[in-house]
């Protein structure tokens, strides 16, 4: 991506909250790649701070920002109950559509936006991208490799403490269609059928830890708000490739049990996140080996570079390369994470029926 010589890619955001910062300025690094033609936000105030900062026109309503032809794709940074409408709205418009995740809240929408986007001719891409990460990679690369053997068993941890506590509007995190597990579950859930291919089957337990949250920053501090949602899943998972393994998400503990171990017959490997770029990797050779760290396949970027799938989407676009961040995957992790959670609700095992294909990795040579 670094020797592009195109047009940029025109893309608006639509929803100028707390994570469409981190995607500005991401977006900013990379002109030869991008370019910020314009923005919408309910709030007009969130609106105008995220032009008047990283560029663009500032549209009065979604409608108009769609209808704008200087406008190539979409960045559907909404809240997670409106991604589905929105994004389907861009699509019937003709624009290209990343969606931060989850891609929908249901799999009547997931099915809808695969759908649009198919019969539109556009590009559907969803978050999580993470891994796209150098220590990701280096992972993928590791297992490709045969370091630790065929994977057999997978653990990955994403506890993420009382969301409440930091974030100014926090009730939409803990709605029916969002929750720990469809929020940051889905890192981990999105690295591992990376790296394994589809799930077949899911088994949930989890449930309601604290039912009443006080939000603890912001204009609505104090206030009070009840838990629609379990706010603290594990989730046993079955690969098609005969792997099998254990997702955790919480929005109740914090834990120092974090990132995400493959365990293979000839040693175990593990990353300490599958969301950040710069994860620390450890490999054990055999049954009883040290735990060894191991050096990543080029410098990391520290943290996430937000930016980076709407790079990506950028020279699929203007080059047509195989797409990594796929719409198809992201209603896969969906159907996964909506299987858990009726388990959990209604006991007993899910078959999960969508599939996808798995994306290939970079070369780094």
């Amino acid at each position: 991506m670094g020797n592009a010589s195109f047009e940029p890619l025109r893309v608006g955001l639509i929803g100028c909250g707390n994570i469409a910062g981190g995607y500005g300025r991401s977006l900013s690094t990379r002109p030869d790649l991008v370019h910020i033609t314009g923005a919408f936000d309910l709030d007009t105030t969130k609106r105008d701070a995220f032009t008047n900062e990283y560029g663009g026109q500032g549209f009065e309503s979604v409608e108009a920002l769609l209808a704008s032809p200087d406008i190539e794709a979409i960045i559907n940074l909404t809240a997670h109950h409106a991604h589905a409408e929105i994004s389907s709205m861009a699509m019937m418009a003709g624009k290209h559509v990343h969606s931060e995740k989850p891609l929908a809240g249901s799999r009547e929408d997931g099915r809808m936006l695969l759908e649009l986007a198919e019969k539109h001719d556009v590009i559907l891409s969803c978050s999580p991208f993470t891994f796209l990460g150098e220590g990701q990679q280096t992972v993928w690369k590791l297992i490709r490799d045969g370091a630790i053997g065929e994977v057999r068993l997978v653990y990955a941890e994403m506890n993420w403490n009382w969301i409440e506590a930091w974030h100014p509007n926090p009730e939409g995190f803990f709605a029916k269609g969002a929750g720990p597990l469809l929020d940051v579950g889905v890192y981990p859930l999105t690295f591992l059928t990376t790296l394994l291919g589809p799930v077949d089957r899911v088994i949930g337990t989890g449930g309601y830890l604290k039912r009443e949250r006080t939000i603890g920053s912001g204009p609505a501090a104090g206030e009070t708000f009840q838990v629609g949602t379990p706010d603290h899943v594990t989730g046993h998972l079955e690969f098609a490739s005969g792997a099998v393994g254990r997702v955790t998400a919480s929005f109740y503990a914090a834990s120092q049990q974090t990132g995400v171990e493959f365990h293979g017959d000839e040693g175990a490997l593990s990353i300490s996140t599958p969301h950040d770029f710069d994860g620390t990797i450890a490999l054990r050779e055999g049954r009883d080996g040290p735990w060894e760290d191991v050096p990543l396949l080029k410098e990391p970027y520290k943290g996430v570079e937000w930016g980076r799938a709407i790079f990506e989407l950028a020279v699929v676009i203007r080059m047509g390369k195989p797409q990594m961040v796929t719409g198809r995957q992201a209603n896969h992790v969906l159907d996964v994470c909506l299987g858990i959670i009726e388990s959990i609700d209604e006991g007993g095992p899910r078959n999960v029926s969508s599939t996808f294909v798995q994306p290939v990795p970079y070369d780094y040579s």
